[in-house]
């Protein structure tokens, strides 16, 4: 007759049991970290991939050519600004109790003073023009 196994005996089996089930729960914890790392990885190649095609297309749309073109379409009556678009200084309307004179020089004759102008800081706020040397 086969002696009754003494009670260490139960104890090593009773923990290779449990160590084998805890590493067979590692194991299919790992198998599934292990895909989803797998689809982050196809995600962002699929991301990187769609920027390097974004990239490409604005690359295309920004040539100099390209937007000429457009342009030329889409506003026909747009032209560069010359240095004779921006006006001078003398077609700037002065605020109400300010002299009629620009700092390089008299008004434009026919040119009014506009409407004046609220500042932030007032009517004692002293213009720009009188702090230019």
């Amino acid at each position: 007759m086969i002696p009754l196994l003494r009670p260490t005996t139960w104890f090593w089996l009773a923990l290779v049991l449990a160590v084998g089930y805890a590493m067979f729960q590692v194991k299919d914890q790992v198998k599934q970290l292990d895909g989803s790392l797998a689809d982050v990885n196809r995600k962002i190649d699929a991301d990187r991939e769609e920027t390097r095609v974004l990239e490409a297309v604005w690359s295309r749309l920004n040539q100099p050519a390209h937007l000429d073109e457009l342009r030329r379409r889409f506003l026909p009556n747009l032209t560069p600004l010359t240095g004779s678009s921006y006006g001078s200084l003398d077609q700037i309307p002065f605020r109400r109790g300010e002299q009629g004179s620009a700092p390089n020089g008299p008004a434009t004759p026919g040119v009014s003073p506009g409407p004046a102008i609220a500042l932030p800081g007032g009517p004692a706020l002293a213009s720009v023009r009188h702090r230019i040397p």
